[in-house]
């Protein structure tokens, strides 16, 4: 796993992978995302992961 410096507080941040799921009206089922964040665990400081 990369390492990325939160540019905040200087701690290392965690790389996180999440689902978040969207009702879209007219849809019987949810449409879900994954969501790939750098999270700082010491400042809440987040940002999204550039692919």
């Amino acid at each position: 796993m990369a390492a990325k410096e939160c540019p905040m507080c200087g701690e290392f941040m965690r790389l996180v992978t999440r689902e978040a799921s969207e009702h879209v009206p007219g849809l019987s089922k949810p449409i879900t995302h994954v969501i790939r964040e750098w999270i700082c665990p010491e400042c809440d400081y987040f940002e999204d992961v550039e692919d």
